[in-house]
């Protein structure tokens, strides 16, 4: 299975953004946001490897599969 990506809401981008800025604690909200888009795409859960790729002022989630 090749990476997915897509771009992240308004609202992960604004999580994000904080969690760089050292909010470390925001990590399982930024999971479980990604979870949720996940299933709404009708897509198998984590365990998958997650990046986010800064894009001018948003992000794009890029998921690839475990071990890949």
């Amino acid at each position: 299975m090749d990476a997915l990506t897509w771009p992240a809401d308004d609202e992960l981008c604004a999580l994000l953004r904080r969690y760089y800025q050292g909010d470390a604690g925001l990590w399982s909200e930024i999971l479980a946001r990604v979870e949720q888009e996940l299933r709404l795409r009708q897509l198998p859960p984590l365990p998958r490897h997650v990046r986010f790729r800064r894009i001018g002022d948003g992000y794009v989630v890029v998921i690839t599969p475990a071990g890949a």
